[in-house]
């Protein structure tokens, strides 16, 4: 399957918000985001960008996983954070559930997910979240199947 990738700059946490916000009101149930980026990229202002976008209430509860693996939090569409940043392997992330999860009918973020691309399913949108420098980002998004080529075509055309 061939990818489709475009990157975007942003210069503060408040654009990448932005930017997941507009991406979340594209998302449906059974969408899966692959997010990948160092420590300190913004992934996780991402995400809460995201449920913005997808109406999670409590947009401050947002916060990474990282140690019980998986949150789930109420919008339009249940969202589920997965961080696989402190497992070992990508049987770890399927002994937590992670299929069942990530193939119901909710919204699923994967961050760290380079780490368990074994569980990614065959098409997903993956986002990098690039350090160029201080608050500077590029957020290089690549579609991996024709649902998500859909979404990259509304994200062209200004993520209306």
């Amino acid at each position: 399957m061939k990818e489709k990738k475009l990157t975007f700059k942003s210069v503060s946490a408040t654009e990448t918000i932005n930017f997941g916000e507009r991406l979340g009101r594209l998302l449906a149930p059974g969408d899966v985001i692959a997010l990948v980026g160092e420590l300190g990229a913004g992934k996780t202002a991402m995400v809460k960008g995201i449920a913005q976008g997808l109406c999670v209430k409590d947009k401050r509860a947002v916060k990474s996983p990282t140690f019980s693996l998986v949150h789930k939090y109420e919008g339009r569409i249940p969202l589920y954070h997965f961080d696989a940043y402190r497992l070992k392997d990508a049987q770890e992330m399927l002994d937590i559930g992670s299929d069942e999860i990530v193939y119901g009918n909710g919204v699923s973020i994967i961050e760290w997910a380079d780490k368990v691309t074994e569980c990614l399913p065959e098409t997903y949108l993956k986002i990098t979240i690039i350090v160029i420098s201080g608050n500077e980002r590029n957020i290089e998004v690549c579609s991996y199947g024709m649902r998500y080529d859909t979404i990259m075509r509304f994200i062209e055309g200004g993520l209306t």
